[in-house]
């Protein structure tokens, strides 16, 4: 029986890795056209599993909130230019009047 270390020594670390088929040519060619969809613009994609994956996927969410989003910024502007107007209206009565 060893003494107890306060430190832990590295041990040996074995690596097993089961190769499987690889077939290079297949990958490149699969790589290549994936290339050439994404540069088409055709988003649509077929994952690992062979689901598609269509390209309008939460174009609508964005489409929407995109619209709101400009909405709100236009009636905010509104709103601000209002209250100036009120208030120098008021300060021209104050100092003026």
């Amino acid at each position: 029986m060893g003494l107890p270390s306060l430190f832990k020594i590295p041990s040996h670390k074995v690596f097993d890795f089961k190769t499987r088929y690889y077939d290079a040519v297949k990958e490149e060619f699969e790589q290549r056209i994936e290339r050439a969809k994404r540069d088409a613009g055709a988003g649509n994609v077929v994952n690992e599993k062979g689901e598609y994956i269509p390209a309008v996927k939460g174009q609508m969410r964005r489409y929407i909130s995109h619209t709101y989003a400009t909405k709100q910024r236009n009636s905010s502007s509104y709103r601000v230019l209002i209250i100036a107007v009120i208030l120098s209206v008021i300060a021209y009565y104050i100092f003026y009047a």
